[in-house]
């Protein structure tokens, strides 16, 4: 017992790491996720081919439920193992995302390569890049503009769009119990002049972090947490705690600085495929009009969950 009680204090060390000296941020962040840490390739292209079949995850996000405008993303995401060389493999894939926040709209389409190098022990390391297009569009129609007659002004009816390329740059790091990743994200930071004069879209940091700590029985643990920052807004980090049985059903919940405690779940549903879900309970000033808000996750995977090939990783099994 005192050495799972030690194994529960060394986990929870880790999302203290990450918590500590981080500010306090209210700023919605684009995009925003409660179970980034279950479908991790969708925020980083180095996780692409981490496991040794075809990974699919598709997944529906409302924040703010009940708000008009609130914001709503969907986003599928496809990634594999390609052309490995003894040790060392290729990782490939694809995302798809689309963001809609009252009068803003956004759809990205990309593809991802990772080069993945072993290292000592069973550990890899893997370097990612993403390289896709930004679809930016404005309904001026759905805003409310206070001056008198602009709203049949032929100037601000209608929608405004721009399309433009788009880079990520990030790395991936995992063994058999702990895992992090940092990407860097809209590397280019491209401007958005068909919509506003200095208008660009700013340049992201994600970064993922979590390990499996082994309990009594069948029990892991697992913390995690994510620190998301964009130039010119305080970071907002998510940290999770969940318990896992057998590899099968996992359960926990975590806390999102200033806005939101998040309950989450997931289960295995047959031998392929998983859902998750999350509600957040909104603490933020917005809990009036929007007191939560859903997340739901569907997972595939080509292999068995308990397949015996490849490196495990406790983001995935």
């Amino acid at each position: 017992m005192k050495a799972t009680k030690c194994r529960i204090l060394q986990g929870s060390l880790l999302l203290l790491a990450v918590l500590g000296g981080t500010p306090q941020g209210r700023a919605q962040l684009f995009p925003q996720r409660s179970m980034g840490m279950l479908n991790p390739f969708q925020d980083h292209p180095a996780a692409a081919g981490t496991r040794e079949c075809l990974d699919l995850h598709v997944g529906f996000r409302s924040q703010w439920a009940g708000l008009d405008g609130a914001p709503t993303n969907a986003y599928a995401n496809l990634h594999g193992a390609w052309a490995a060389t003894q040790d060392a493999f290729h990782g490939v894939g694809g995302r798809v995302e689309t963001d809609q926040s009252g009068a803003w709209q956004s759809t990205s389409l990309g593809g991802a390569y990772a080069y993945n190098l072993p290292l000592s022990k069973g550990s890899r390391l893997a370097a990612g890049v993403g390289l896709g297009f930004y679809q930016q569009r404005l309904n001026w129609g759905m805003l409310d503009l206070p001056e008198v007659g602009a709203g049949q002004d032929a100037a601000v009816v209608g929608s405004t769009q721009t399309v433009f390329p788009l880079v990520d740059l990030g790395l991936w790091y995992q063994n058999r119990r702990t895992y992090t990743g940092l990407t860097w994200g809209n590397v280019t930071r491209p401007a958005l002049d068909e919509i506003g004069l200095q208008s660009v879209l700013h340049r992201r940091l994600v970064w993922l972090v979590g390990t499996r700590v082994p309990l009594e029985g069948r029990w892991d643990f697992l913390p995690s947490a994510t620190l998301r920052a964009a130039q010119g807004l305080r970071p907002s980090l998510d940290a999770v705690a969940m318990l896992d049985y057998d590899g099968k059903v996992s359960f926990g919940a975590g806390y999102r600085n200033g806005s939101a405690l998040v309950a989450m779940f997931q289960v295995d549903i047959a031998d392929y495929v998983s859902i998750g879900y999350a509600y957040d309970w909104n603490f933020s000033a917005l809990r009036p009009g929007a007191p939560g808000g859903h997340e739901i996750v569907l997972g595939i995977n080509a292999c068995d969950a308990r397949s015996k090939g490849g490196l495990p990783c406790p983001a995935y099994n």
